[in-house]
């Protein structure tokens, strides 16, 4: 199958180059955006989209401890957390699942083939992260299969600057954590090195967390080879799940090992740009529906459930700079691997690694092979690209999908643009075998499929910035588990169509001579066509159907600053508390956070107020959050 791609892209790429010379002076084309664009390791062309960027300062201002918290305030974005401060946190984009959102670190696809629940286990602390890039709607054409609904990168680029950070911070629920990092080298080699432990007794019982995460990144810039970058990152995770999966066990609780190990290398060379990557996932997961430590177990409950996943890939591409514009093909392999004592196919019996009493007797893997073709072009003041995609997968044979990106400037600071994308999404191995008390799978899952097309504006002034979407995605074969009225477990089924309409709005207004420095408003609306209309929905039509949130960003001096950020949420869809009583709606409620920062040269100390309204809420039915709360921090800057 790779060689079928190589072989059906290279008569393409090779008419690009031949047209390119024999017609490079008749017409007239722009490549300033189009050079600056390419020099840029982005997730996406920001020309004929909207990508979202939270950088460092914005990070360092903001009232947040997880990165989950700190997505949460992005229009678009819906997260839905079960537990507090990254135990687990599944992020939704414009109405999609927890599965259809790609992850990556560093532009290394993290995404866990599992389950989307894990999709967040990343091993960071978030004073490490430089910026995330945020990507909303389809972009399979580019970033491969998963990419559906949206696709978020967390970048922690290093400049080489030699520097150590420790910081110390502690808050309500004897919550405690400490990190230390730095950056070591010059700009040929430098490296960057995180070690972070948070740890907490939890907001009600069985909600308690100790989590440890360690990262290194080795950079090394050379004229002649180009530029290499290694990952290696560690993080181990336990919590109590009070009711995560089912709120008729609340003495659930979970262990995770996540391991990362990637390679990336980038050439620019005269028109020329060379990509590649190669990477290794493990993740181990333990979930306990007894937790040992509190409960003995009844007859019934045997063992708990062991997983493991390997997922192995390599990517590469060319991009070529030509009179036509950009041109860009590549292929990425990937290979995703489980062991389970649940998931998979029958095998003889083996240990589990680093588990006492844990054994598999289950295993499934499938290769998953792609490769794409993306044009890009400015001809005065209009953007074109287009591009396709095709993914062989050895359990779900040949799927093909691909879009169209426009884009005219009216002038240097007002854009519009418009664009359609399709998109597939691979099943998980919960999706298809997962079995349980209150689960049943279907192995029987085809992948998910969907056509997106949006409308939007941006302005860029010198006082404000508006971002404005409007976007239709049509969806077959859609992924839920659902469960009938008179059954007491979920089933994962292909619903039939799934459409979305919705609109997001982000505004910012700078200030000048002023002690606010920055307002941001954004409001978002999401409108699905399908009901659950005989049975209950657990993801796929529990939406968040209206979102707006206001910040203010205060500077009253030049070391003391401030930030609040209220929020107004209503969900659409029910939930059940128990198999028999009559399904609920989501109450609408509203949030406000805060941080205080001061601000010096050698130090920064912060306090943050979350949920300073005491408001009862639950992103999940049943799973109610943290009332008020604060933490306290100092973070010394050696």
């Amino acid at each position: 199958m790779k060689r079928v791609f190589i072989f059906l892209l290279l008569p393409v790429f090779g008419f690009q180059l031949a047209y390119a010379q024999e017609k490079s002076d008749s017409i007239s084309i722009d490549l300033s955006e189009l050079q600056v664009n390419a020099n840029r390791n982005k997730l996406y062309s920001e020309m004929g989209r909207v990508l979202t960027v939270i950088d460092k300062t914005e990070i360092k201002s903001s009232a947040v401890q997880s990165i989950d918290q700190l997505l949460d305030f992005v229009a678009g974005i819906d997260i839905r957390q079960r537990g507090t401060n990254s135990t687990q946190a599944d992020i939704s984009v414009r109405g999609g699942s927890f599965d259809q959102v790609l992850v990556l670190l560093n532009g290394v696809n993290i995404t866990d083939p599992q389950t989307g629940h894990y999709n967040l286990d990343i091993p960071l602390n978030i004073s490490d992260i430089s910026r995330i890039e945020i990507l909303q709607g389809s972009s399979a054409r580019v970033l491969g299969p998963n990419a559906f609904s949206g696709a978020i990168n967390i970048v922690t680029e290093s400049k080489g600057q030699n520097n150590l950070n420790v910081e110390l911070n502690g808050g309500s629920y004897n919550t405690f954590g400490q990190s230390v990092s730095g950056n070591f080298g010059d700009k040929t080699f430098h490296t960057f090195a995180s070690l972070s432990h948070r740890a907490s007794s939890g907001y009600m019982p069985n909600t308690d967390y100790e989590l440890s995460s360690a990262f290194i990144q080795s950079v090394l810039s050379t004229k002649k080879f180009g530029k290499f970058d290694v990952q290696l990152a560690a993080q181990l995770k336990d919590f109590g799940a009070n009711s995560f999966y089912s709120l008729s066990y609340p003495l659930q609780f979970e262990s995770t090992k996540t391991f990362l190990a990637a390679l990336n290398w980038n050439l620019s060379k005269g028109k020329w740009t060379y990509n590649a990557q190669t990477y290794w996932r493990r993740h181990h997961d333990r979930f306990e529906l007894f937790r040992d430590s509190i409960i003995n177990k009844p007859s019934w409950y045997t063992t708990h459930n062991y997983h493991m996943t390997d997922v192995t890939g390599a990517k590469t591409s060319a991009s070529y700079l030509s009179a036509l514009g950009k041109s860009t093909f590549g292929i990425e392999v990937r290979n995703e691997h489980i062991f389970s004592n649940v998931l998979g196919t029958t095998i003889d019996s083996m240990k589990a690694p680093l588990e006492k009493n844990g054994y598999f007797t289950k295993e499934n893997n499938r290769l998953i092979e792609t490769a794409f073709l993306d044009h890009s072009v400015n001809i005065n003041q209009w953007y074109f690209s287009a591009g396709a995609a095709a993914t062989n997968s050895s359990t779900f044979g040949l799927n093909a999908y691909g879009g169209v990106d426009i884009a005219f400037a009216i002038n240097d600071n007002f854009r519009i643009f418009a664009d359609a994308n399709s998109a597939v999404r691979l099943p998980t191995f919960t999706d298809l075998y997962y079995k349980s008390a209150t689960q049943i799978a279907n192995p029987d899952l085809q992948p998910e499929k969907s056509q997106t097309i949006e409308i939007g504006a941006k302005v860029n002034e010198k006082d404000w910035h508006l971002d404005a979407t409007m976007y239709k995605r049509f969806g077959q074969n859609v992924i839920d588990w659902t469960k009938e009225p008179d059954s007491t477990k979920w089933q994962s089924r292909n619903l039939t169509n799934v459409n979305a309409m919705g609109v997001d709005i982000s505004l910012v207004h700078y200030f000048h001579e002023s002690f606010i420095s920055k307002i941001t408003t954004s409001y978002s609306y999401l409108q699905i066509d399908k009901s659950a209309v005989g049975f209950d929905s657990k993801y796929a039509l529990d939406y968040l159907k209206h979102k707006f949130i206001v910040s203010v960003d205060y500077q009253f001096c030049k070391s003391l600053s401030a930030s609040w950020v209220g929020s107004y949420l209503v969900r659409s869809g029910t939930y059940s508390l128990s198999t028999t009583t009559i399904p609920q709606n989501y109450l609408p409620y509203f949030l406000i956070n805060a941080r205080l920062l001061w601000s010096q040269k050698m130090y920064d100390v912060f306090v943050d107020v979350n949920n300073i309204l005491n408001t009862t809420y639950a992103d999940y039915g049943g799973l109610t959050q943290p009332g008020v709360n604060f933490n306290i921090g100092v973070r010394l800057k050696l």
